[in-house]
């Protein structure tokens, strides 16, 4: 559990640290039902969005853990902007990387979110 602790928090002079305590202090409860900082950090306008999208998504690959996990993913919208980044110009291939793990992964853990990809047109056999 402290490895994703730190991988969240990070450290006083890391690049997000500020983000993420402005983030936190801003509310008084922390709702489990949301995923924080996503629109935020992943459609970052910063000079490293870059690095605010892979290590968002590389919290999300680590985060996602069952079928309430997935519900949360879908409710806000997650993968469908995932999938466009993965097709956008420019994406990088560490970031393409981190997307189809996620993908891969929400698909071994909820036969729903498994179909709503394949509806998407994303099959998750070729990833």
């Amino acid at each position: 559990k402290q490895w994703y602790q730190r991988r969240v928090r990070g450290s006083p002079g890391g690049a997000r640290y500020t983000a993420i305590c402005h983030f936190l202090l801003q509310r008084p409860t922390f709702d489990f039902g949301d995923v924080p900082l996503f629109y935020s950090m992943f459609c970052s306008a910063t000079d490293r969005y870059k690095q605010d999208q892979n290590w968002l998504l590389d919290v999300l690959c680590a985060a996602v853990r069952d079928e309430v996990d997935c519900k949360i993913l879908a409710r806000r919208h997650v993968l469908p902007l995932c999938l466009s980044q993965l097709y956008a110009p420019g994406t990088d291939k560490l970031t393409g990387k981190l997307i189809r793990r996620l993908f891969v992964k929400v698909s071994e853990i909820s036969s729903k979110t498994a179909r709503e990809l394949t509806e998407l047109g994303v099959s998750v056999k070729d990833l």
